[in-house]
């Protein structure tokens, strides 16, 4: 480019002739990535690590592979199942040793990126872009969390297809391909890139495509693959979520955020604050001004019009490497995060480095320094997208989610281990009330598993107790309380209530469990009996739910099916319009006696007993009841609803709002108490109840 010699056009099979000078700003890059991501090393595992270590300890290579996937999404066994069986058979997996590992993916992507670009567009294009990639934020997430191997690997495999198909290494460009394939699908339509870069002016494209068959059949064969394995091993449950007006857009839209970093919180946009790192971005301006001290051309090499030739072909392959590379963002874009365009990324300092390598050295430098401070400040973001929004302005997994989350395990694993130092073989530990964006606990307790070195331990959220997951052994129980966690308190009501938060949760089969449990301990509890009733009535069983009313002592009302009489209902009102509170809830309970099955019986004992005690199961449990009885009836939903949000289950509750609104009709939608409570509940949510974790982190 101008001030340099052209490099050989593409597909002729020959390398421009580089001196021992022109690998110095490549060493210059290199140390800042180094430099940039050393405090990253330290960094522990990170929520499906954990799975992946899992699959592939005590275990050969070959077994690993046929292991059904954790994640049950994709089969990956290059980035997932070799890397993880490799690096933590030898390291005993040691976190260090995997972000080692990732850190010298990246500079292997650097380095075949520095070569491609010298290759397409000349030695300044080519430290420009590897400039820009290196210091990028892009390479945060993958770099810090272990699974980033499946972007990393595939990034370097797909760059390493490219440039050793436009240098004439074919048959190894298509091996570079199967690896980047079976590492991450997100780069399977690198073998046009691969086509374009390698097309030479005025040459039949046919003769062009037929060059790449190596590359063609490295995809043919994943394709193979991927179809014919188990479903368990393939895409299903990814979260997608295409809108073919809306998700081509907003992918576009987030590309342009991301390559100058330009990300905020929601609502809350502002002026950038960080400053770049100091010493790695110096090195790459060092590197910069090292590459733009290359002798000019000769006057008369200046007037061939092949440089300008190269520039457009150089633009062209950046173009369709774009927007190649962001085609698999758009059906996940709901879900979107920076470490997604990463491969775009690539294509984009290509373009950069071809538009900025005929300017002078300050003008590159400035626009790079600029860059940086991009990154930095995207990079320095405190926090992170919440919820499934194409336009989200903010990545939902970036560095200060897994670095918050690190911190939060970490004090969490240090509460477990001072209570128990060790669990007794066999055990199960359940977990309520951890912050929906820290991933502690994954699948059935991957990380207590890595943690303790003990293979027979398991561990679940709690509203996943069934009597399947309650297995023979020990039982342990802890709630998060801030940033620790405490057992919970144990004897005969423990199981009371787990089931009455399983309630309160809808998680029903579980609350039926939890009831069989506290029942067998409790023998002759009617309380226990009487919730068991109410569950096995809305699990659709009304026969046990009509026994265990019997045996809970209200058989006369189980018996009597007729409505409570208006006069009865009017001597309970009474009471409570005479301020006689209590004197109204036993003339209520008496009516239930002999007329267990009246839904509206229920819903009024428990407005009264909430408007004594809004906070006590009893009046809970009454409306669960009315709900149970009556699920065509709009006002016991709004009732359960309320009670729901009242104790914190506010994606429960929003879900039993909707019920009310869309049975209630025009009345409920001109019910402004409930449009209030549920708007209310809608801003809770996504600081509270919604995670990324709990959709998809491995798109």
């Amino acid at each position: 480019m101008g001030g340099e010699t052209a490099p050989a056009a593409a597909g002729t099979g020959t390398t421009p002739g580089v001196g021992a000078s022109a690998w110095l700003p490549l060493a210059l890059v290199l140390a800042a990535t180094i430099a940039l991501y050393l405090p990253a090393l330290g960094t522990a595992f990170f929520s499906d690590d954990y799975l992946f270590l899992d699959q592939v300890r005590g275990r050969s290579l070959w077994d690993a592979i046929q292991t059904p996937d954790p994640l049950s999404n994709y089969f990956r066994p290059v980035s997932r199942q070799l890397y993880f069986w490799a690096i933590g058979g030898l390291t005993h997996e040691s976190p260090l040793a995997f972000r080692i590992g990732n850190l010298l993916a990246l500079l292997v992507a650097v380095a075949l990126l520095t070569l491609l670009v010298r290759r397409l567009a000349g030695t300044r294009a080519a430290v420009f872009a590897a400039g820009f990639f290196a210091l990028h934020y892009a390479s945060d997430v993958p770099v810090r969390w272990a699974c980033g191997s499946q972007d990393l690997l595939a990034i370097a495999g797909a760059l390493a297809a490219i440039y050793l198909h436009v240098t004439g290494r074919r048959r190894a460009a298509g091996l570079a391909m199967l690896g980047a394939a079976f590492s991450k699908e997100v780069v399977l339509l690198t073998p046009v890139i691969a086509i374009l870069a390698d097309h030479a002016p005025r040459e039949p494209w046919g003769r062009t495509v037929r060059r790449a068959w190596p590359l063609a059949a490295a995809a043919l064969i994943w394709a193979t693959v991927f179809t014919s394995m188990p479903r368990r091993h393939v895409a299903q449950g990814t979260g997608f979520d295409f809108d073919l007006a809306q998700s081509p857009l907003a992918a576009l839209a987030h590309l342009a955020q991301v390559a100058p970093g330009i990300e905020w919180p929601p609502g809350r946009f502002g002026a950038p604050r960080e400053l770049p790192p100091l010493l790695p971005t110096l090195a790459v301006l060092a590197a910069i001004a090292i590459a733009w001290r290359k002798p000019a051309r000769p006057p008369h090499e200046a007037e061939v019009p092949e440089a300008t030739e190269q520039e457009r072909h150089a633009l062209l392959v950046a173009s369709v490497w774009i927007l190649l590379a962001i085609a698999p963002v758009a059906p996940v874009v709901g879900l979107w995060s920076a470490y997604y365009y990463l491969f775009a990324m690539a294509g984009v300092a290509l373009a950069l480095g071809v538009a900025l390598a005929r300017t002078p050295a300050w003008a590159a430098c400035g626009a790079l320094a600029l860059l940086a401070w991009g990154s930095a400040n995207a990079r320095g973001l405190e926090e992170f997208g919440i919820g499934r929004d194409r336009w989200m302005p903010a990545s939902h997994i970036n560095r200060s989610y897994i670095e918050r989350s690190n911190r939060v395990s970490a004090r969490y694993l240090s509460t477990l281990r001072r209570a128990y130092p060790k669990f007794p073989p066999g055990s199960t530990v359940f977990f309520s009330g951890l912050p929906s964006n820290v991933a502690f606990q994954r699948g059935n307790g991957p990380l207590l598993r890595w943690a303790y070195r003990d293979s027979s331990l398991r561990s679940y959220f709690l509203n996943e107790f069934t009597s399947k997951t309650a297995r023979s052994g020990p039982l342990f129980f802890f709630v998060g309380r801030g940033d620790s966690l405490a057992e919970m308190e144990g004897g005969d009501l423990l199981f009371l209530r787990i089931a009455y938060g399983m309630i309160m949760s809808d998680h029903l089969a579980g609350a039926r469990d939890a009831l069989v449990i506290a029942a067998g301990r409790m023998p002759g509890d009617r309380r226990a009996l009487y919730w068991q009733s109410w569950v096995s009535w809305a699990l659709g069983d009304t026969a046990a739910a009509r026994r265990q009313l019997t045996a809970a002592g209200w058989g006369a009302g189980v018996r009597t099916t007729s409505d409570v009489p208006a006069s009865e209902r009017a001597a309970v009102l009474t009471r409570f319009a005479a301020g006689d509170t209590s004197g109204a809830i036993q003339r209520a309970i008496a009516s239930i006696q002999t007329h267990a099955l009246d839904a509206g019986a229920h819903g009024l004992l428990a407005d009264l007993l909430l408007i004594r005690a809004p906070d006590g199961a009893p009046g809970a449990m009454e409306a669960f009841a009315a709900r149970v009885l009556a699920p065509q009836d709009p006002y016991a939903w709004r009732r359960w609803a309320v009670v729901q949000a009242s104790r914190e289950r506010y994606i429960e509750a929003l879900a039993s709002f909707q019920m009310y609104f869309r049975l209630g009709g025009d009345v409920a939608a001109a019910d402004t108490e409930a449009r209030g409570w549920a708007d209310n509940i809608r801003r809770k949510i996504p600081k509270e109840s919604v995670a990324p974790e709990d959709m998809s982190l491995q798109p």
